[in-house]
């Protein structure tokens, strides 16, 4: 058996508050932190799109007064020295004793 509407009417609930109240205090701050607080980040991120960013850094160079040179020849050999007695001893055929000369600019 089917049942058939004869009659209907909406209920309609009406709501009011004044406007100082926790719900409009609510929806200003929610409305304040939605807004305000990407402007911050962008602000303190130097912009939306950086187009061109650039990063130099000088390093910090110890000179500790130890040297291996290797220098080839045209003729396909090779001589070599070092500060490292261990080195030049392994080079005894190969070894070139050089003048060298060291000033250090603090």
């Amino acid at each position: 058996m089917a049942v058939i509407q004869v009659y209907s009417r909406p209920v309609l609930q009406n709501y009011k508050a004044s406007l100082c109240s926790k719900a409009l205090l609510f929806q200003i701050c929610v409305f304040i932190l939605t807004i305000i607080p990407p402007f911050f980040v962008a602000y303190k991120s130097y912009g939306f799109w950086m187009k061109v960013d650039t990063y130099s850094e000088q390093p910090h160079v110890l000179f500790k007064h130890h040297v291996v040179a290797v220098l080839n020849m045209q003729d396909g050999g090779y001589v070599a020295w070092s500060t490292f007695k261990d080195f030049n001893i392994l080079q005894q055929d190969h070894l070139r004793i050089p003048l060298v000369k060291v000033r250090n600019h603090l």
